[in-house]
Formats: structure tokens, C-alpha cells, sequence
């Protein structure tokens, strides 16, 4: 006899979540759902440079980690910092947002990173487990990348372009890269 069973999980996804209530707040507010579907279709097009982008990080982020580049890479972070590693950790997501101009690309390329640096300094239990800390202390390292991520945005070469544009203020750049380089730092040896 056959058992088998039907399961919702596609129900909670995030995706669809926000699809219906882009959908209904915009039904809500008066808009026709061809309308909608017109939008829909318009940002779709215009995003099409940042879907190409995001798939290419995740491409190479995947050749990293199965080539082995990323253990070799931790290796080599744990070899010359050792356990002041965790210090570290958040300017290695600040370096990868400075970068890419994004704080996603720079989780996507640097996450498997941390995780595997905190594997080589053993920041889980003798039997694989964590410290008491449900899912591993390798998700402080994967989570000081995100702290290092959102500082490297503040002195994102990209960001400070789209403010200076969106406020008329071109050919201020390296003077608004100056003033915010000190707090980046600040928040990055908080974070660490």
C-alpha cells in the first residue's frame, strides 16, 4: 500500500509570501491585477542585469567551495591569525561589500568561508555539536561576516555613487568616502 502524503511547506515560502501581498496591497490600494502583472513584468525587465549578477556570485561562490578554494582560503586566514580569527571575521564581510557593492553578494561569496574557518579553530564540540549554541558557533562567524557586510556598505564605492547622484552632489565622492571611512572602521571593530 501506497502512503503518501501531501505536504504545504510551498505555502510558508518566502516568495510567494511576498508575491500575494504585493498582489492584494495593490488590489487593496485600487490598482487592476492586469495592471499589477504590467509592473510585475516591467520590474522583471529592469532587473534582469541583477538577476544575472547574483546568479554569476552564486556560480562562483559554488566553484569556490567545490574546487576547494574556500577550505584553502580558511586555512590559510587560520594560519596567520588563529584564534584571533573572530576579529577579523567582519572586516572579510566588509572587504566583500567594499567590492561588490553588496552586502547579499558579499554573504554569498564569504559565508562558506567563515563557516569553514570556524570549523579548522574547532568552534564546535568534540561531538559536532556546538557549545550549547543550537545550530554551532559557526553561525557567530557566518553572522560577524553580515555585521562586517552592512559596515563595508557604508564605504561602498557603488553606494556612495547612487547618494551622490540621487542628491546632486557629483564629484563628492572621495570627500563623502573620507569622512565615512572612520565610522565604517568603528562599527567593523565594534562588530569584531
Amino acid at each position: 500500500m501506497l502512503d503518501s502524503t501531501f505536504k504545504f511547506g510551498w505555502i510558508s515560502n518566502a516568495g510567494l509570501m511576498l508575491f500575494l501581498g504585493a498582489t492584494i496591497g495593490g488590489l487593496i490600494q485600487g490598482l487592476s491585477l492586469k495592471r499589477l502583472m504590467v509592473i510585475l513584468a516591467r520590474t522583471t525587465v529592469n532587473l534582469r542585469k541583477t538577476v544575472v549578477t547574483i546568479c554569476s556570485l552564486i556560480a562562483l561562490a559554488s566553484v569556490m567551495n567545490y574546487s576547494g578554494m574556500i577550505t584553502s582560503i580558511a586555512s590559510g586566514l587560520v594560519a596567520v591569525t588563529g584564534d584571533f580569527y573572530p576579529l577579523v571575521a567582519p572586516m572579510i564581510g566588509a572587504i566583500g561589500t567594499f567590492v561588490t557593492g553588496s552586502d547579499t553578494s558579499s554573504n554569498i561569496l564569504f559565508a562558506k568561508l567563515q563557516a569553514h574557518v570556524a570549523n579548522q579553530l574547532g568552534m564546535t564540540g568534540h561531538d559536532g555539536t556546538s557549545f550549547g549554541i543550537e545550530g554551532g558557533q559557526e553561525n557567530w562567524l557566518v553572522a560577524a561576516n553580515t555585521t562586517g557586510a552592512t559596515g563595508g556598505k557604508m564605504i561602498s564605492p557603488q553606494s556612495i555613487a547612487i547618494a551622490t547622484a540621487a542628491c546632486d552632489m557629483e564629484g563628492k565622492d572621495g570627500e563623502i568616502l573620507r569622512s565615512a571611512i572612520p565610522y565604517a572602521l568603528l562599527y567593523i571593530v565594534l562588530g569584531g
